[in-house]
């Protein structure tokens, strides 16, 4: 906005010639100096009629051309003059009525009336010099007055307009917007106030896409020039169902901004996200997202970057089928500073779940300064029937291609069958305890510092190398090598339901790849190991179930032996390598042709051999899972 001009309180005219003709009046004026420093050039005025100019002039219909700021201007008008009276009236009207400009001596003000103009064609017919060839089709309607004692221009009642298109960029559009818009322009002090309702057309901000057919929005506020060059701007957003947005900042002429003030209260979580939200979660891979509830985002420019921000929550729901992730009456408030230690965060909730992992009604307490997270001295997290206990937990790097943890916690015990049933696989007996060593994070892999030691089966489990990727993307890989000992084999079998077998299992597992919660890689073995105490025997049904996986032979027949309810045995072995959806089984004597599994240990003595070195891995799981077998 310009500084305000000096004002001068007489009319000053120059270079005046006029010519009467039969057919009219012509004058030509070389300019007109206006109060405020204005100026017109090239004044061409023409009356059809046979009239006088002084000390009465009055005239209809006439014909006026003029330039001011190097623009051509041409209007139709209605005059007339007492010049010994100082007594006057100006009606200037487009030829299509479109545009009026009402001025007279008695009034402090000059109106204006738009009447559907089409801003196109105006610009077109009364500036020669413009091409508007691009310009889109803008039509205005409304009143406007300018005070020509103080200076200031405003809508007289809202104005309306439609057909506002804008294209910058494939990702920057503005279509066919519509609504009204009022404003207050004080020239003098340098101020404008407005106020605009958009009600129709579309708009595309990069990620952002606005159908306000569907989510109309009202914006108002201040502008106020500075004399050093800045504007501060005041300014709301506001969507009567979901939103109130309020903000503060100041700019240039450049667009350069700074001290900047920004909130934005989301009263309909549900209404937000269907209309505004969905679109640019979808985009990075959060689509099909529902939410409900409140919350408020507010950030500050403290160094003239977005350097604190704060995300409240009031009982807010959000739940992503695809990426595992919900949180239910999510409360609290997350604080973030670049500069300074910020405030701590605490978030409490009724449940969340995170990449399937359920954690039952808990607070954290946390804090987040620059790209460091601390979790707030000794929390418990309830997991099902147990919890995960952290007492130290520090992650850095946090917008880095690497992450750096330090994690100190244990699993109290869980239930297995619980986190079987959650993850929908075959329900499993015992619990699972242990520790949980720290981690790194590169790009989208999380990488463990040290190995996981787990309790389970009523034996022990070592997890080494164990790695995940896009653990809450799409077709997350989880990695890792696999070593147990001592495991309950009645608890295990006891989880596939094909019967009955008791002893200590020891195995190995290297190579093991997951993908999108299937194994498709792995090198296994598992063996039974002689334990004091501890019998090995194995039921008749499991005998049966086993034989029946394909390529597999029992020795019961159809003999006394099949009304025994269960077995001896002296060792048990098998072995996977799988590979391209295939397994190469072995067992613990191998030829090129067969294999045993099961040894036997007693009177009767079973052996269970197989003689199908190959086999379908998907259909080798789907038998052993579901337990749908004929003996």
């Amino acid at each position: 906005m310009p500084s305000s001009p000096s004002q001068s309180e007489t009319w000053q005219l120059s270079g005046l010639n006029i010519k009467t003709q039969q057919q009219g009046v012509k004058l030509k004026l070389e300019s007109v100096d206006l109060p405020g420093d204005y100026q017109l050039q090239n004044i061409d005025y023409y009356c059809p009629n046979e009239l006088h100019i002084y000390p009465h002039h009055q005239c209809e219909r006439a014909t006026l051309s003029f330039n001011y700021n190097k623009q051509n201007y041409r209007t139709v008008l209605d005059s007339q003059f007492d010049f010994r009276n100082n007594a006057w009236q100006v009606g200037l009207d487009s030829t299509n009525k479109q545009l009026q400009i009402h001025a007279n001596a008695n009034s402090r003000s000059i109106e204006l009336k738009l009447n559907e103009l089409i801003l196109k064609d105006f610009v077109g017919q009364y500036s020669q010099d413009t091409d508007v060839t691009t310009m889109p089709e803008i039509k205005l309607s409304g009143d406007f007055a300018l005070g020509t004692d103080d200076l200031v221009f405003q809508s007289s009642s809202p104005v309306k307009f439609s057909g506002l298109t804008y294209e910058y960029s494939d990702d920057v559009i503005i279509a066919e917007l519509q609504g009204d818009v009022s404003f207050v322009l004080d020239i003098n002090q340098q101020v404008l106030q407005y106020d605009v309702h958009i009600g129709g057309g579309e708009m595309l901000l990069n990620e952002l896409y606005v159908d306000f057919s569907a989510y109309p929005l009202t914006a108002n506020g201040e502008v106020i020039w500075q004399s050093n060059g800045w504007y501060t701007v005041s300014a709301s957003l506001k969507n009567k169902q979901s939103l109130n947005l309020e903000a503060q900042f100041e700019f240039d002429d450049s667009l350069s901004w700074r001290k900047l003030s920004f909130m934005a209260h989301v009263v309909d979580a549900f209404h937000f996200n269907q209309n505004i939200l969905g679109g640019i979660l979808g985009i990075y891979g959060f689509g099909g997202t529902e939410m409900s509830g409140q919350f408020t985002l507010s950030v500050q420019s403290v160094a003239n970057t977005l350097d604190q921000w704060s995300i409240e929550f009031d009982d807010y729901y959000f739940l992503n089928e695809r990426r595992k992730i919900t949180a239910e009456s999510l409360s609290g408030i997350l604080n973030w500073n670049e500069q300074i230690r910020a405030e701590n965060s605490q978030l409490h909730w009724q449940a969340l779940e995170l990449a399937g992992l359920p954690i039952n009604k808990s607070t954290a307490l946390f804090n987040l300064t620059a790209d460091e997270f601390n979790l707030e001295g000794e929390h418990s997290f309830p997991v099902f029937d147990g919890a995960i206990d952290i007492s130290q937990w520090q992650m850095s790097a946090l917008f880095s291609e690497s992450l750096d943890m330090s994690l100190n916690a244990d699993i109290s015990p869980i239930s297995l069958r619980l986190i079987t049933e959650k993850m929908g696989w075959p329900l499993m007996a015992g619990k699972i305890s242990g520790n949980i060593p720290g981690m790194v994070k590169k790009d989208q892999v999380i990488e463990f510092l040290g190995a996981l030691n787990l309790d389970v089966f009523e034996g022990s489990m070592l997890v080494d190398n164990l790695s995940m990727e896009r653990l809450f993307g799409v077709a997350p890989v989880i990695a890792a090598d696999v070593k147990f000992e001592g495991f309950d084999l009645s608890l295990l079998t006891e989880t596939f339901g094909f019967g009955l077998i008791t002893g200590k299992l020891h195995g190995v597992i290297d190579g093991l790849r997951i993908t999108n919660w299937k194994t498709d890689r792995l090198d296994a073995e598992v063996y039974t190991v002689k334990t004091k105490g501890i019998k090995q025997t194995i039921s008749q049904r499991a005998i049966d179930n086993i034989s029946s996986l394909g390529g597999i032979q029992g020795a019961i027949s159809k003999t006394f032996l099949r009304f025994f309810d269960d077995f001896r045995y002296s060792n048990i072995k098998l072995s996977c390598k799988l590979h391209n959806s295939v397994c190469e089984i072995g067992g613990i004597k191998n030829t090129s042709n067969q294999f045993t599994i099961v040894e036997g240990g007693g009177i009767p003595n079973i052996n269970i051999v197989g003689y199908v070195r190959s086999i379908n891995w998907d259909e080798f799981i789907s038998r052993l899972l579901n337990a749908n077998y004929e003996g």
